[in-house]
């Protein structure tokens, strides 16, 4: 867990830092860079599109892991428009509110104590 810990930590940084760079370098009107890219039907049309459909499938994820509530809602939309500026943070807090265990990472609100009993028995 540490070693995911110690990666979401430079994937913060390196994202924050890339996304100042562009942002000084290209302006912030990155919806308009995006639509020309996905527009151009080449090779990075392809893999902005790739992209997106692991956004949405990301969002989608966090959304259920948070019980499909108001706040699973909203964290997937910044998920989406945000990008790992949003995505690697809640992961890294959500090792720690999770304390590591890896169920309980991925399932959320799901992991509840009547799925612990269940793995346990079996």
């Amino acid at each position: 867990m540490n070693t995911l810990r110690v990666f979401l930590i430079f994937a913060t940084v390196l994202i924050y830092v890339m996304t100042v760079l562009a942002s000084v370098s290209q302006g912030i009107n990155w919806p308009a860079v995006a639509l020309n890219d996905l527009t151009a039907l080449n090779w990075r049309s392809q893999f902005d599109t790739d992209f997106l459909i692991y956004l949405a499938l990301g969002a989608t994820w966090i959304t259920w892991r948070e019980g499909f509530t108001i706040k699973g809602h909203c964290f997937a939309f910044l998920s989406v428009f945000l990008g790992g500026m949003f995505s690697f943070p809640y992961l890294l807090l959500a090792t720690y509110r999770t304390k590591g265990d890896p169920k309980k990472l991925l399932l959320g609100v799901h992991a509840s104590p009547t799925t612990e009993s269940k793995s346990s028995v079996e």
